[in-house]
């Protein structure tokens, strides 16, 4: 089979989310024998991969950057020339996505869409009111309508966008949940005092409460330390912060396992998710996560089983969990191994591939 992933922010250079989600199901269906052709930005590192020889990465020229999370690059052109057997489509909200459905108008191919979240945005900050407005009022009832529609399949990582889906754009979205690599993604013994945030540094992903539930984490436990994982639009206002911090940036996928290993717990602000990578891969390593009762979070996190969840900007309960786990090493642990063996019994790649195949050959 002959397949085209369309994925604006993918593979390694993004340590979460959708795009190391399409990563991992383009270089999987290339071991298992199918040409698969991969069309991303070029926004963001591509360090040296060691790809399947029939997967082939086609970086795209890109114009700009919208909103801080929206790359301006055309597939369509290519989509139109060449032949394709299937092309999946990683959410339907970048140019890119728009790009590909266009494409489907004029080149008969098998089109799949898949939802990463972003349906569900209660509690959004007011910061983001305008573009959430104009989301919801202007792009899903035009461009991004047209985009889910024109979909021969529609899939969703997220069980409870499903009905959200089908309300807003009148299609039924099949399941297939986000996944987690746990050969990579596995537990080793540590001692450490490190809280780590994985993610982009914008207000939806609540990075604009996490200066505020650092801070009160510093004020009331000895020696701890924070490290955050990912760049974005907030990252002026950690680099002065006060407190012990590292500022790591951007992180190869591949080194990620090892600072979740060196981590007492993750913590997740979010306002808005489908169902986050970064809290799979934390409780594959033994990890317990903080995190916000948002969208499929609590299909991973398990509160008070496999970490805890929190209310949308809730900032007080934040801190008072992450405290919880700092002082308390046997809950820590705890709490830690059911969260690997959780990601083992629901969330492994093998499963997800072949779920998704099955939707290709339908």
């Amino acid at each position: 089979m002959k397949i085209a992933i369309v994925s604006p922010l993918w593979g390694p250079a993004y340590p979460t989310g959708s795009g190391v989600y399409a990563y991992e199901l383009a270089t999987r269906m290339a071991n298992l024998g199918h040409e698969v052709h991969v069309f991303t930005s070029q926004v963001g590192n591509f360090p040296p991969m060691d790809l399947p020889a029939n997967l082939h990465l086609r970086v795209l020229r890109t114009y700009n950057m919208m909103w801080d999370m929206n790359p301006i690059a055309n597939v369509l052109p290519i989509l139109v020339r060449e032949d394709f057997d299937v092309v999946h489509v990683h959410s339907y909200i970048f140019f890119m996505s728009n790009s590909a459905a266009l494409a489907r108008l004029m080149r008969r191919f098998r089109y799949v869409l898949n939802f990463h979240g972003g349906i569900s945005h209660n509690g959004m900050p007011s910061s983001c009111s305008s573009k959430i407005w104009i989301k919801d009022h202007i792009f899903d009832r035009t461009l991004g309508r047209v985009t889910v529609r024109l979909a021969d399949e529609v899939v969703s990582v997220s069980k409870s966008d499903i009905p959200l889906i089908k309300s807003t754009f009148g299609v039924t979205a099949h399941y297939i949940p986000n996944a987690v690599s746990t050969e990579k993604f596995n537990p080793v013994e540590n001692g450490s005092r490190v809280i780590t945030y994985v993610g982009k540094l914008e207000r939806w992903k609540g990075a604009g409460d996490l200066l505020s539930i650092f801070k009160k984490v510093d004020k009331e436990v000895r020696d701890v330390k924070f490290r955050i994982i990912g760049d974005g639009s907030l990252a002026g206002m950690f680099r002065k912060s006060g407190i012990p911090l590292e500022l790591l940036g951007h992180i190869p996928h591949e080194n990620m396992p090892a600072y979740y290993q060196d981590s007492a717990a993750s913590v997740l602000p979010s306002y808005m998710e489908g169902a986050p990578t970064t809290c799979m891969e934390s409780l594959a390593c033994g990890v317990p996560c903080v995190a916000t009762n948002v969208g499929d979070t609590p299909e991973i996190v398990s509160d008070g089983r496999t970490g805890f969840l929190v209310d949308p900007g809730d900032m007080d309960a934040y801190a008072s969990h992450l405290i919880e786990l700092l002082e308390d090493r046997t809950l820590r642990h705890r709490m830690g191994a059911q969260g690997r063996q959780h990601v083992i019994d629901h969330f492994s790649y093998d499963r997800v591939v072949e779920q998704m195949l099955k939707v290709y050959n339908r």
